[in-house]
């Protein structure tokens, strides 16, 4: 068992991010399969989703102040949701590229910048 602790409160956002990341990743990668700008573009919608949860998650572990004992669990859940976030980062820069490969155009890309 990779996580020998109790269920924590906040593992249904976990596993909401967890499900949304590889979304979005399978969708990035069918993107760069098929060359499909507009599907790359679609992930970045996606990463607004994870990032709100990470952001929730992350203020309900920080806040959490009826730690008894063992530490460990609510570090390793931290490690968890930034891998989370860090995975449909990367997700949304693979369809981002695609797009730019199949358009030529920079998608979130300033002008003069």
């Amino acid at each position: 068992k990779l996580f020998p602790y109790p269920p924590h409160p906040c593992m249904p956002e976990v596993e909401l991010m967890s499900h949304h990341a590889q979304a979005m990743l399978a969708t990035s990668l069918k993107a760069l399969a098929d060359l499909d700008a507009i599907a790359g573009q679609t992930v970045k919608k996606l990463d607004d989703t994870v990032d709100d949860a990470y952001d929730q998650v992350y203020q309900t572990l920080a806040s959490q102040r009826d730690i008894k004992g063992v530490v460990e669990p609510i570090l390793l859940l931290g490690l968890v949701i930034r891998h989370l976030e860090r995975m449909a980062d990367h997700a949304t820069n693979i369809g981002q590229r695609v797009s730019y490969i199949v358009t030529g155009q920079r998608s979130g890309v300033t002008p003069g910048r």
